[in-house]
């Protein structure tokens, strides 16, 4: 048996953040943004994200108080000695969500959004990530006929969701 290399894979070269958000698409354009991500205990989502719709526009187009929670997880921990729920020695569970949202890359907007988790959140601990992504933004092209936007469908009110406050 001869022992044979596997073939030469040419893959194309690899598209920095930069190059991304200089690309010229016909309906959207690329954004530089941040993703926050927040673990929370899914009796305190509303909260939250009550406090981030109060404290920060969370901007996206020609929207704000734009976020999107990812339900039914769980949170697992054991406390430890020193946290406010005492070192019980027994492992935790409750039923989680994430929060998610993107921001403008500031560090001073970032600056806010962790003052208003850490003063609105449940936990003594909050779990918050930091990722940096590119984002799509809407040309908002003259489209208003599209069968496929949600206020030409029959199912609008659905699609277009309940106020809630």
């Amino acid at each position: 048996m001869t022992n044979q290399n596997p073939p030469t894979v040419q893959h194309p070269p690899v598209q920095s953040f930069a190059t991304l958000t200089q690309l010229d698409l016909h309906a959207a354009q690329l954004e530089l943004e941040w993703v926050v991500t927040i673990d929370t205990p899914t009796a305190g989502v509303d909260q939250v994200t009550s406090a981030l719709g109060a404290a920060l526009t969370l901007v996206q187009g020609n929207y704000d108080n734009c976020l999107f929670v990812r339900e039914n997880g769980y949170q697992q921990f054991r406390a430890l000695e020193g946290s406010h729920a005492g070192a019980e020695g027994t492992i935790q569970r409750t039923p989680a969500s994430q929060i998610e949202f993107s921001i403008a890359p500031d560090t001073s907007l970032l600056h806010r959004v962790f003052e208003v988790v850490f003063a609105a959140h449940v936990n003594e601990e909050p779990t918050v990530r930091i990722t940096e992504a590119v984002g799509s933004r809407s040309k908002l092209l003259d489209d208003t006929d599209n069968p496929n936007r949600y206020w030409n469908r029959s199912d609008a009110e659905e699609l277009h969701g309940t106020p809630i406050d």
